[in-house]
């Protein structure tokens, strides 16, 4: 597992246990709980499949990947 995908992963369990802990019994209304639900469940797929759909809207929008640059200069 690259540091990228560690770093995915560590930010979806972070954000499911604050989901869990933190936002299940509030009084928030029940689409920023499904938000940060589906925003944490997608960080944790995407630490173990690298496909995020925010990052195939930017690519589609043209926006660079940061190491691509990188992988082409060595």
């Amino acid at each position: 597992m690259t540091m990228d995908r560690a770093l995915r992963l560590t930010a979806g369990i972070a954000m499911l246990i604050l989901f869990i802990f933190g936002i299940w019994p509030s009084n928030a209304h029940w689409f920023w709980k499904a938000f940060l639900l589906f925003m944490s469940l997608n960080h944790i797929q995407s630490a173990f499949t690298n496909w995020c759909p925010v990052m195939t809207l930017y690519r589609k929008l043209g926006i660079k990947e940061c190491c691509q640059d990188e992988k082409n200069h060595s």
